[in-house]
């Protein structure tokens, strides 16, 4: 044996002694991770009732209140009596119409449209207890039926929207099929079974935003961080207009993230500083990006307005041909016009197009509503809502607040002229 080389027996003990340590080293390590990963949240921080987003202009040059009460009037929610109304219009006309609208005749008023939604038993009574319910239990809280036929919602947490956008607080009873819950449970259910590989992610992050409390991150159950910045930044990399609604509905989530993350700045201002707090929903790059991509899709839209004033499946690029060119084309011109002026109704001044495209607009879905008979109506009912309430937008309120109910309807439905036109 050499004499500087150690004997096998002494580097045995010192690989022994060196492992006894090591060990629990990596095990600590281990130990502390997983720790970390279950202390994670995986739900965003709440407030118990959702912010207020109210439009910021009245001009009565896009319509008039004559103009706007016919409108409002033809889309009361009125609905085939020898059936039960479709529940995707239900959900549409609650966050059309709100929860306190009362009418005189067999319109559903506010209170009934949302417990139809949110009371099983209604909703049995509705469609009878053979159907399967619209709410029921989960692991994680109360899961809402969608996209499975007329008696299902049609978009992926559309009904959550509607219910933060009509004020809704978490804490509001919900009734599923043999469980009672709060609506937190279907939060709850909608952010743990949320995925960003999902095709439409605009209403859970609409949701989520007018009950944020913070812009604090939060954990998807398979550890994937999550945040309103990741959201938006994810809406803005799809391509327009494929999606839902020709990809308008992301439009609309993009500007109420710009709303809301002005609010929290606003308040910030107000707060003592350090307090945590303080600050937007979003990122301050993140909102200028979301500025950028918004004023294109602005400038877009004014560069493909048709002449009459709307706009069709194609709005962005009129040399792609529109996806559904079988379904009724003012049914399409309905959906995208009234989607384009919802938006921007509520989008800050800067992204606005020139007004007289606005008011083109407006105009020309106004007297396609107010022409329309009641069956191509309903039949265009959720399109329909976005349009009456992107009309009432514009005039500086919500439909249940500019409504005045009428006794006969005007047979005279000339237009307003434009600006600058003789």
């Amino acid at each position: 044996m050499e004499p500087n080389q150690p004997s096998r027996k002494g580097a045995g003990r010192a690989f022994l002694i060196s492992q006894l340590i090591i060990l629990p080293a990596i095990f600590g390590v281990l130990t502390l991770s997983a720790a970390t990963v279950n202390t994670r949240p995986l739900m965003p921080v709440l407030h118990e009732n959702p912010r207020t987003v109210r439009p910021q202009y009245d001009y009565d040059f896009v319509i008039s209140d004559r103009q706007l009460n016919e409108v409002l009037h033809q889309l009361r929610p009125k609905f085939s009596p020898d059936k039960p109304p479709k529940t995707n219009y239900v959900d549409h006309a609650l966050r059309f119409w709100g929860t306190k609208i009362e009418f005189d005749d067999r319109a559903l008023d506010g209170a009934q449209l949302r417990d139809l939604l949110v009371n099983h038993k209604t909703f049995a009574e509705a469609w009878g207890e053979h159907e399967t319910p619209l709410l029921s239990m989960t692991p994680h809280g109360i899961a809402v039926r969608t996209q499975q036929g007329r008696s299902t919602v049609s978009h992926v947490d559309h009904l959550l929207g509607s219910l933060a956008e009509v004020g809704t607080p978490l804490s509001y009873k919900i009734t599923a099929a043999n469980v009672d819950g709060r609506l937190i449970d279907m939060v709850r259910d909608g952010v743990m079974n949320f995925s960003l590989n999902q095709r439409e992610y605009e209403w859970t992050t609409l949701a989520l935003a007018f009950y944020a409390a913070n812009n604090s991150p939060w954990y998807s159950r398979e550890g994937q961080e999550i945040s309103y910045d990741y959201l938006a930044n994810r809406i803005m990399r799809e391509t327009q207009p494929d999606g839902v609604c020709y990809g308008q509905h992301r439009l609309y989530t993009l500007t109420i993230l710009l709303r809301i993350d002005q609010q929290m700045r606003d308040q910030s201002d107000q707060q003592p500083s350090g307090d945590e707090s303080s600050g937007g929903l979003i990122a301050p790059q993140t909102r200028d990006d979301i500025m950028d991509y918004l004023g294109d899709m602005s400038r877009r839209a004014y560069q493909n307005q048709s002449l009459e004033g709307s706009w069709d499946g194609n709005w962005p690029d009129l040399r792609v041909p529109v996806r559904d060119p079988d379904t009724d084309a003012t049914s399409r011109k309905v959906l995208a016009t009234g989607h384009m002026l919802e938006w921007w109704a509520m989008a800050p001044e800067e992204l606005h197009p020139p007004r007289e495209t606005i008011v083109r607009a407006a105009q020309w879905l106004s007297r396609v509503i107010i022409e329309m008979e009641p069956e191509r109506i309903e039949r265009n009912y959720t399109f329909l809502t976005h349009a009456g309430r992107a009309l009432a937008l514009w005039r500086g309120g919500f439909a249940d607040e500019l409504y005045h109910p009428v006794v006969t309807v005007s047979q005279s439905h000339a237009l307003l002229p434009l600006e600058g036109s003789n």
